[in-house]
Order: structure tokens, then C-alpha cells, then sequence
């Protein structure tokens, strides 16, 4: 049986975005385990004793019922530089706890921080992030991500990000990328000039 993975932020005792995640959860059981009904992520954490002060990644693996739960320290990592690799086969529509893909493309990029997934000559995603290409004052989003996350969704609806097909031969047509997801905020100032980080 496959397991699957909520990682939420916990920002000063505040559970951040958890509607969305609820909704992926929704989703991850109407695919799945229809004859079920999802578990409460609210009442979940309510049962928990919640870290007060800093910032934690909540991290849920569930099947039809949680496996686990863990509160972890978050510590930002540094990416300044990244490379296109082929996405090939690898499905991660759901969020699947098991990253063990992620982690074999990273270590045979050592030279890197990060990846960028392309398929069809078409941007995807990073391992830990959607992506957010800047151009004459909009931002875009892949249309067809890798991986739907919580983050990017809220980001739409908000009507802060468009999607386009990002085309690998268009790219210098970006000025910066941004790495968003439930840790990182969509932010010119805190995004990489497209030039310089990608090699």
C-alpha cells in the first residue's frame, strides 16, 4: 500500500493554508479510498500538542487512517543554482511520502541545488517547490506542474500567478523564478535571476 504526505508550516503556533490541504486530502481519498471519508486535518492538529514559537513543517503520512505525525524545526535551504533534467515516466500527481525519486535526481546533480523537471520541453517543477517565472510585471506558472501544490493553488486563486506553459526554449524570456510552496512566499525580492541560476 502506497503512503502519502502532508507537510504543513506551523508559524508561531498557526497552522498555515489548511484548507488547501484538506482539499488535497479530499482529493487523495476520492482517488484512492472513495468508500471512506477523509480524515479532519483541524481536529487532527487539535488533538496535538502544537509548537508555539518558531516555524515547524507538520508532517502527516497517511493511508486511510494517519501513520504518523511529526513536528520538525524548518530550516530554509539555500538554492541559488539549478539545471533542466528530464522528468522521463515519474508520476507525482499525488503527493507520495515515498520521495526516494527526488533524492536519486539530486544526488546526481551535486553540483547543483536544485532541479528543474521539463517534459515535453515544457517546465515542471523543483523536488521541493512549484515555480513562478516572472515577465513584464506577471507572474506565470506552469500549467501541467509536476506536482499540484497547496501553495501554487492558493496563489491562483488569488489571481497573484497565471498559468502558461513555461517552454524550456523560451526561458530567457524570464527575467526571475521564484520556488513557492507552504514555506516559500511568491517574492521579486526573494527570487533568482533566470539567467545566472539556471546552468
Amino acid at each position: 500500500m502506497f503512503s502519502f504526505l502532508e507537510t504543513i508550516c506551523i508559524e508561531n503556533g498557526q497552522l498555515k493554508n489548511l484548507a488547501y490541504h484538506q482539499k488535497r486530502v479530499k482529493d487523495t481519498f476520492e482517488s484512492f479510498y472513495s468508500e471512506f471519508i477523509p480524515f479532519n486535518l483541524e481536529y487532527l492538529f487539535s488533538q496535538q500538542t502544537i509548537p508555539t514559537t518558531g516555524i515547524f513543517r507538520a508532517r502527516v503520512i497517511y493511508e486511510v487512517q494517519v501513520i504518523s505525525i511529526e513536528f520538525i524545526p524548518y530550516h530554509e535551504k539555500k538554492i541559488t543554482t539549478l539545471r533542466l533534467v528530464h522528468t522521463g515516466e515519474f508520476d507525482y500527481g499525488f503527493k507520495w511520502a515515498d520521495r526516494s525519486y527526488f533524492e536519486h535526481v539530486l544526488s546526481e546533480n551535486k553540483d547543483v541545488d536544485e532541479v528543474l523537471f521539463e517534459l515535453e520541453g515544457k517546465i515542471q517543477d523543483c523536488t521541493i517547490a512549484n515555480l513562478a517565472f516572472f515577465k513584464n510585471g506577471i507572474w506565470y506558472t506552469p500549467k501541467n506542474p509536476l506536482h499540484w501544490g497547496t501553495t501554487r493553488a492558493r496563489l491562483i486563486v488569488e489571481k497573484k500567478i497565471q498559468e502558461t506553459d513555461i517552454l524550456v526554449d523560451e526561458l530567457s524570456s524570464y527575467s526571475h523564478i521564484c520556488l513557492i510552496n507552504v514555506f516559500r512566499e511568491l517574492s521579486l525580492t526573494k527570487s533568482l535571476s533566470v539567467s545566472a541560476a539556471i546552468l
